[in-house]
């Protein structure tokens, strides 16, 4: 009985001493050397410090908001292009989509659809989503027209995702209304 004790205490220390001091104490968050670290954005930042004697105030990371830059739409409307910002946080991507050079959407142009794709750096489709030409925001101008539309949305993606976004492209099921008004 009491080898089987002695082996069982000897098998605890071996246990004990072989381990490392890296804890995972939550999702992306883990204990290395007294110092507790969070993988934000696929970036390794560094939250607190269990070792300091007293407790300093670190620095929520602050999100940065990407341009995307512009698409044409040309395809639709002569002219016609959309330009996209975005800003990631929690899981997901906020974005306003800015649509140019298609005044008459609502007076000549049928309800559609246009689908946001989020590319990667290969040329790959990462993630999309569409937006009902009638939820579009019509800005107006100082002659009381239509000088642009303007969407605010977000969507669901992981940290990876966002992470691997380079570009976007923006696809329409819009089409021109006929002389009959259909």
């Amino acid at each position: 009985m009491s080898a089987i004790k002695l082996t069982c205490l000897a098998a605890i220390a071996l246990a004990l001493g072989s381990c490392t001091s890296d804890i995972q104490i939550g999702e992306n968050t883990f204990v290395h050397k007294d110092k507790i670290y969070k993988i934000i954005d696929n970036e390794l930042r560094e939250i607190g410090d269990l070792s300091a004697k007293e407790i300093k105030r670190f620095e929520v990371s602050k999100p940065k908001q990407k341009d995307l830059g512009s698409s044409s739409l040309s395809f639709v409307k002569s002219g016609a292009s959309t330009s996209l910002k975005a800003l990631y946080r929690g899981n997901y991507l906020y974005y306003t989509l800015t649509l140019a050079g298609i005044n008459d959407l609502r007076d000549s142009y049928n309800a559609g659809t246009l689908t946001i794709e989020f590319i990667d750096e290969y040329g790959f489709i990462m993630h999309s989503t569409q937006i009902p030409t009638g939820e579009l925001i019509g800005m107006l101008g100082e002659d009381g027209k239509y000088s642009g539309f303007v969407y605010h949305g977000k969507t669901e993606m992981s940290t990876e995702i966002n992470a691997a976004i380079k570009s976007y492209d923006v696809t329409a099921s819009i089409k021109r209304k006929s002389y009959f008004g259909y």
